[in-house]
Order: C-alpha cells, then sequence, then structure tokens
C-alpha cells in the first residue's frame, strides 16, 4: 500500500505524541525538548539544593576535623606548661610544644620584664634594652608582617623567612615575655588571621610565667 508522505507529515504534525509513544518500535529517540516540564524544574532545583546542602555538609565536617585537630595541639601544649616548676622548665616546654605540636622551629622567646634576684633565669631568656622597649609597644598578636630589625636578629640561623607572628605574653595588662616565629611561607602568618587561640595560648604561657617569677601572690 502507498502512503503519500505529505499526509504521513501531516498526521505527524497533528498527532505529535504518536511519535514518542511509538518511537522504540522504530528504534527512533525523539528529541529532547529544551522547554522542561513543571515537574522536571522542580526537579533539577531540588537536585542543585541537595548538591549545594552536601557541599556545604563536607565543608564543615571538614572544618570540625581541623578545629578538632588544632584544639588537640593546643591541649597537648598546654600540658606541657602544667608540668614545669622552673623556667628553664618553662623554657623547653615551649621549645618542644612549637616543634611537635605545630611543627615550627624558627622562633626566638625573651623575658622582658625585671626578674626578681631570687629567681634563677637561663641566660639565653634575658632580653637587651631594646628588645624590652619594643616588646612594651606590642599589645596583640601581630601575624605577616616582617618584625622590626631587632626582633628578625633574635631568630636563630634560618632559611629566609617569609611570615610571621610576633606574640606579646601579657599578664594583667604587662608584657612580660615576647615569643617571636618565623616561617618559610609567606601565607602561614597573615594579617588576616584569626588569633583568638594564639592569643589564649599567650595568656597561659604568661599565667605560668608569672607564677615562676613569683608574681602570683
Amino acid at each position: 500500500m502507498s502512503i503519500d508522505e505529505a499526509k504521513v507529515r501531516a498526521f505527524l504534525h497533528a498527532q505529535p505524541q504518536w511519535l514518542y509513544d511509538h518511537a522504540a518500535e522504530f528504534n527512533l529517540r525523539p528529541i529532547e525538548s529544551k522547554i522542561l516540564s513543571f515537574q522536571q524544574g522542580k526537579m533539577q532545583v531540588m537536585q542543585r539544593r541537595t548538591e549545594k546542602m552536601a557541599s556545604q555538609l563536607a565543608q564543615m565536617l571538614g572544618n570540625a576535623d581541623a578545629n578538632h585537630t588544632l584544639m588537640t595541639k593546643f591541649m597537648a601544649f598546654d600540658q606541657r606548661l602544667l608540668s614545669v616548676n622552673t623556667l628553664a622548665q618553662w623554657q623547653r616546654a615551649i621549645r618542644d610544644g612549637l616543634k611537635n605540636e605545630f611543627a615550627l622551629t624558627y622562633y626566638a622567646l625573651k623575658i622582658v620584664i625585671a626578674v626578681p634576684k631570687n629567681v634563677r633565669v637561663p641566660a639565653t631568656l634575658l632580653a637587651e634594652d631594646r628588645i624590652k622597649a619594643i616588646a612594651e609597644k606590642l599589645t596583640a598578636p601581630v601575624c605577616g608582617t616582617l618584625p622590626v630589625a631587632a626582633l628578625l636578629e633574635l631568630l636563630p640561623e634560618q632559611p629566609r623567612l617569609e611570615s610571621f607572628l610576633q606574640l606579646p605574653l601579657l599578664w594583667k595588662d604587662q608584657v612580660l615575655a615576647i615569643l617571636i616565629i618565623g616561617h618559610e611561607d609567606e601565607a602561614h602568618f597573615t594579617p588576616d588571621m584569626a588569633t583568638e587561640w594564639v592569643t589564649a595560648m599567650a595568656e597561659n604561657m604568661a599565667i605560668v610565667l608569672a607564677r615562676l617569677l613569683k608574681l602570683v601572690r
């Protein structure tokens, strides 16, 4: 039976759904419309929201793991401080804590307050007058910026250090000591870095130092 092509085309134009319904019989894959149905649109919106929520959850879990790791390091550092009874032990506890908990090896630690005569202090902890004058101006942690030359000279022989943390150890609004840390990575200590944790660490170091210097009564 001969079928006129024009009639077939006319039929398909009049009944476009017929081709979709019988596509499998002729091994055809109808061209998908670019216009989505309302239901399809809702499904895509829900899928995008689900993917976004999954991404946010993964980030939150990652941040939680990072915060837990960081908290564990600070707790280990503080535990070292709790066991000290002399300034030499205090000095070693800070050295070992920086190295083992935070992988920081380039640092300088100096006491800038007048030390009572009846307290034994390792000579390496005593600061010169010019260092004391600089330390008195520090009232909070300073990250990223290059320390003044006098502070930079305190650091031991080192590779090219690119970022720094200047940390005053404050007790009752008085600077007892100063801790300068350098790092090869310029992004390790940045000016916009959050300093809540290092401030708490400095307070704990200062409290122990005040006790060892017999300032606590």
